[in-house]
């Protein structure tokens, strides 16, 4: 999202380039790409795309034309070493018709590093890091013997700055925490407005649901963009917004959304619903008891896995044999064989019998088909009954679930505690997470 105003105003455009086979291959994970989008984002960039090529030099310089043709920024990390297979250098040079010099500065660093270390001369390979493009600024690597390479807005890329960066993780975070950070701030200034984002967590609506509500109403939210990130827990929203209005756009935005979030939003520090659900229980000083079937325990251990809750938790049981359904938990015979394992009634009667059996004030049934096989038509692979039983009365619900059998158990977990969640808190809580000024989420 730009912001309005003049182009000479507008949010910075980045791109992102890293370098090396083993990217390609998938012999390493792209640490650095995920690093500095973050990082350039929270300096206030705009970065429209990541892309990541072998050490061949025609594909380095391919892609560099391609990020530099509509980026004002490029962030290059790789193929700065001495070996051979290292020819970024070597790309922007043929790329852009720059000649090769050898950096008396970078050489002279270079000796001296080695001197330290015992070497009496600086071993041949590793004058191939002095050679620098004509108009490339060297910028100090206080990690490492790789400097990095700055061609800024006074080089032949211009308009483009292009910033070349070790491969090598804490190198290249060295360089653009300190020095580089300094060049951009310098170069971009005001421009560099950081996005103020808020992160809202939901769970218990489907995504193209949630978003298709959210885009009916966003119309007098503007300068606002929406993210969306969907798992099997649930939908976490990132709102954005940059400029001297952002918290107020923000603000609007909240506001307008509340009406479509006011079911499915939750608040808990770690991200994980059943804290929420614990912070709820210990508020209205109430104790939970569970009876699982289908979920084997998991929702046990979900809300058994939060700090301190033992206050609130008092144990519960897994009736995955009918004989303990009805022997321990005390379902109906009747009720069992008229409406089958899997119906409300039997879901009612675990949620009621869990709850009696261990004295406390609810209980919840969860009782379902996670498969792979044992569906019918009436009752595919899918299906789970809830049960919330206590303050005065039982809540069930009945849900089919995409998946395999661990993707069914997970969402029927997450399914039983926003069930819980909403019988012990009707009215979840408006509060959102405060807006950092770097443009991460907390």
């Amino acid at each position: 999202m730009q912001d309005s105003g003049g182009p000479g105003e507008a949010t910075p455009p980045a791109r992102i380039v890293t370098i090396g086979d083993e990217l390609l291959s998938g012999e390493r994970l792209d640490g650095n790409a995920h690093w500095l989008a973050r990082h350039l984002t929270g300096l206030g960039f705009r970065v429209l795309g990541i892309e990541s090529v072998g050490d061949e030099g025609a594909d380095i310089g391919s892609a560099l034309r391609r990020a530099a043709s509509d980026a004002e920024f490029v962030a290059v990390t790789g193929g700065l070493g001495p070996t051979l297979d290292d020819r970024t250098r070597e790309a922007v040079a043929q790329t852009w018709g720059l000649p090769l010099e050898e950096s008396p500065e970078i050489l002279r660093e270079l000796t001296g590093r080695f001197r330290e270390r015992g070497y009496h001369e600086l071993p041949a390979a590793n004058r191939r890091i002095a050679l620098v493009p004509k108009g490339a600024r060297p910028i100090a690597n206080p990690r490492g013997s790789a400097p990095g390479l700055w061609l800024g807005p006074e080089s032949p890329l211009d308009p483009c700055v292009l910033l070349l960066l070790p491969g090598v993780p804490h190198e290249m975070k060295a360089i653009m925490e300190g020095p580089a950070r300094e060049l951009l701030t310098r170069t971009f200034g005001s421009r560099l407005r950081p996005a103020m984002s808020r992160l809202i967590r939901t769970t218990g609506v489907p995504e193209s649901v949630l978003a298709g509500r959210i885009e009916a109403l966003m119309g007098s939210s503007a300068g606002v963009e929406v993210a969306y990130r969907p798992s099997l827990y649930g939908v976490e929203l990132r709102l954005s917004a940059r400029g001297a209005e952002a918290v107020q756009k923000l603000d609007e935005a909240e506001r307008t959304l509340v009406p479509v979030l006011a079911d499915h939003r939750y608040e808990a520090p770690s991200g994980d619903l059943a804290e929420a659900v614990g912070l709820a229980l210990s508020a209205a000083g109430l104790r939970v008891a569970v009876a699982e079937s289908c979920t084997g325990g998991a929702l046990l251990r979900r809300l058994t896995d939060v700090p301190g809750s033992s206050a609130w938790v008092v144990g519960g049981v897994v009736a995955y044999a009918d004989r303990i359904k009805t022997a321990w938990l005390e379902v109906s015979q009747a009720v069992l064989s008229a409406q089958g394992a899997v119906s409300e009634g039997v879901a009612r009667g675990m949620a009621s019998g869990v709850r009696r059996r261990m004295g406390v004030e609810i209980g919840v049934g969860v009782t379902g088909i996670a498969g792979p096989s044992g569906g019918s038509d009436a009752k595919p692979v899918g299906t789970v009954w809830f049960a919330v039983d206590g303050l005065g009365e039982t809540r069930a619900e009945r849900v089919r679930f995409p998946g395999d059998r661990e993707e069914v158990r997970e969402r029927a977990t997450q399914h039983a505690l926003h069930l819980l969640l909403r019988a012990v808190a009707p009215s979840p809580p408006s509060t959102h997470v405060r807006a950092n000024p770097d443009g991460l989420t907390g």
